[in-house]
């Protein structure tokens, strides 16, 4: 008996040993878990060890009814063999972030305008960028895809955001000034639908941009604006060799965390002039001022 002593003892040290081992792990493994569950509450902006408040949600919760956005008086001399001036709406799966509504007329001499508009309410997703930035970063790459240089810092209004600059395109001896381009052309690999435009006057496919043609001069080529929302731009594309001649002029503008792009289009008779780069500027810019005024109401 007095042999098998230390042989007991022996066993229970080793019991002990293990449960503490046990008991170690189990206290280990708490610790882990739990500073997992701090980083995603920092990250995710919450909790009570957040050291990162979320961005602000944007300014514009909610879209105005895309249809009757336009006065019916300007919808009527935009579009003057309008069928229906009530519209077709755009088919969207959530009307609370993006809306739209289009007009199509064909007057007696073959002349056919199209007029279109898309509001899109912008959300972010990342909780440390508000929706406001995340538009104007939405608004950059439109204008990179469409190749508008840059505005230079003079036109650039007081108290007024600037769009970061596009990385699709870069400036090649030239600068935009109050909206007009001073010299100089733009080089780019942004795209117009219908067309590609290389932003210099020309275009690579059969689509050219307003200004080659000789049919208003500098101050309505693709451009940046300063006088519509908070920031925008004007894109203008004639495809002379179409049958029959077309020319699309685009007009994208941010204000807050809502984009708008207004789209108004005309194909002239076949064998007649090409449509007016100015008339057709001017109409997009008026749809675009009514709806800075809707988008606010």
């Amino acid at each position: 008996m007095a042999r098998g002593l230390p042989a007991a003892v022996g066993t229970a040290v080793t019991a002990v040993a293990l449960a503490l081992a046990t008991l170690g792990a189990c206290t280990g493994g708490g610790d882990s878990a739990g500073s997992a569950s701090d980083q995603k509450a920092q990250l995710a902006g919450g909790g009570s060890t957040s050291t990162v408040s979320p961005a602000p949600p944007g300014k514009y919760q909610t879209l105005p009814a895309p249809c009757t956005a336009v006065d019916q008086d300007l919808l009527k001399s935009l579009v003057p063999a309008v069928p229906d001036v009530a519209g077709s709406e755009s088919l969207t799966y959530d009307t609370d972030r993006r809306v739209g509504c289009s007009w199509r007329g064909t007057q007696a001499d073959g002349t056919s305008n199209t007029l279109k508009i898309d509001l899109e309410r912008v959300v972010s997703y990342d909780p440390a960028v508000s929706d406001e930035v995340q538009a104007d970063l939405d608004f950059s790459n439109k204008a990179a895809d469409a190749s508008i240089p840059p505005l230079s810092p003079s036109a650039t209004p007081t108290g007024q955001q600037t769009s970061a600059t596009p990385t699709g395109g870069t400036t090649n001896g030239g600068t935009t000034n109050s909206g007009t381009t001073s010299g100089g052309t733009t080089n780019g690999n942004g795209s117009t639908p219908g067309s590609s435009t290389s932003g210099n006057g020309t275009s690579t496919g059969n689509g050219t941009s307003s200004g080659a043609a000789g049919d208003g001069g500098a101050d309505l080529l693709p451009r940046r604006l300063t006088d519509v929302g908070n920031a925008a731009f004007i894109n203008d594309v004639l495809t002379p060799h179409s049958q029959p001649p077309r020319r699309d002029v685009t007009l994208v503008f941010r204000t807050a965390n809502v984009l708008v792009t207004v789209t108004y289009a005309e194909s002239s008779p076949r064998g007649s002039t090409p449509p007016d780069s100015a008339d057709l500027q001017k109409g997009a810019r008026q749809v675009a001022e009514q709806l800075v005024r809707k988008v606010k109401d």
